[in-house]
């Protein structure tokens, strides 16, 4: 998958025509995917390239000043997606104020001058100068061919990226696994922690992650760890640790299942399967491992049948 950047200012170095989906497509969820298909299945047809245009910042960062918004999958994340979704080329839309403010006929103009003969987009795309480019104009401006799809709905409501962060946050596991069509995951570098878990016979991998992340509620959850490709059995847990630690900082720690190699300074996935129960402050360690005991057990039993 070959990566262009294009700005107000700045042309891509396409050579040749492509068919685009244009979104931010935060989570690549199932409603994206339906974009997705219909793209690269549309290129196929006109035996074009297939392209994926989002935009860096996050347009609420220019739109509204916002800072520290949290997101289900990060820039790269997405790039990773839309490799193994079989794109052939990435576009980054270099999103700032001269970007926002351009009329919609201008912004399809920007986009035509890139290489982008055919737009596929969903129903509630909003671009230009103050969201003035809808479907409404898409439908009757000449610039570029467009298809339109439609709301794309699970349990009879729309899919949506805000539904997911709901999720995450409510700790809906097998909803947000649903909405995905992919297990929730975070990445980040393993680093030092106080080495407790070690100590009482479950050792633990500390992830430092992307502040960008929508962490998942508080609580242990059965997943799985991804070192160097392998997907291994494991408990997270995401917490204070009350037991043992008295400070408000929230740790996401896993402890892989028949696994004792060392992981730190490694960049790791943790993909979240299950939630099995609400953090506990116990009264000492025995009650802890009898605990961590249970969590193994459980988190074993939904795990075995599990595919990634």
């Amino acid at each position: 998958m070959k990566e262009y950047i294009v700005s107000v200012e700045k042309i891509s170095t396409l050579s040749t025509d492509v068919v685009a989906c244009i979104g931010y497509f935060d989570g690549f969820h199932i409603g994206h995917q339906t974009l997705f298909n219909k793209t690269i299945a549309l290129a196929k047809h006109k035996n074009l390239k297939s392209a994926l245009i989002t935009f860096d910042p996050d347009p609420w960062v220019v739109l509204k000043g916002l800072h520290n918004i949290q997101h289900i999958t990060t820039l790269n994340d997405r790039k990773r997606y839309a490799l193994e979704k079989g794109f052939d080329c990435w576009i980054t839309l270099q999103f700032d104020l001269s970007m926002a403010q351009l009329k919609p006929d201008d912004f399809l103009n920007l986009l035509k001058s890139n290489k982008v003969s055919h737009l596929v987009c969903g129903y509630d795309f909003r671009f230009g100068d103050k969201g003035s480019g809808d479907i409404n104009y898409l439908k009757t401006q000449k610039i570029i061919p467009v298809s339109i799809l439609e709301e794309f709905d699970y349990m009879d409501e729309k899919v949506s990226t805000t539904r997911i962060i709901e999720a995450v946050k409510a700790g809906d596991i097998r909803l947000v696994s649903k909405l995905m069509g992919k297990f929730y995951k975070l990445t980040g570098i393993i680093v030092h922690g106080k080495r407790i878990g070690t100590q009482i016979g479950f050792p633990t991998a500390n992830l430092k992650v992307d502040q960008e992340y929508v962490i998942p509620k508080i609580g242990v959850y059965a997943g799985f760890v991804t070192v160097d490709g392998v997907n291994h059995p494991s408990m997270i847990s995401i917490g204070y640790n009350p037991t043992v630690k008295d400070d408000d900082s929230v740790s996401i720690e896993a402890h892989l299942f028949d696994y004792a190699n060392n992981l730190y300074g490694k960049q790791l996935d943790y993909y979240f399967i299950h939630y099995l129960r609400s953090e506990m402050k116990f009264n000492g360690l025995d009650e802890l491992i009898t605990q961590l005991k249970k969590d193994e057990t459980d988190a074993r039993k939904v795990l075995k049948n599990v595919k990634m």
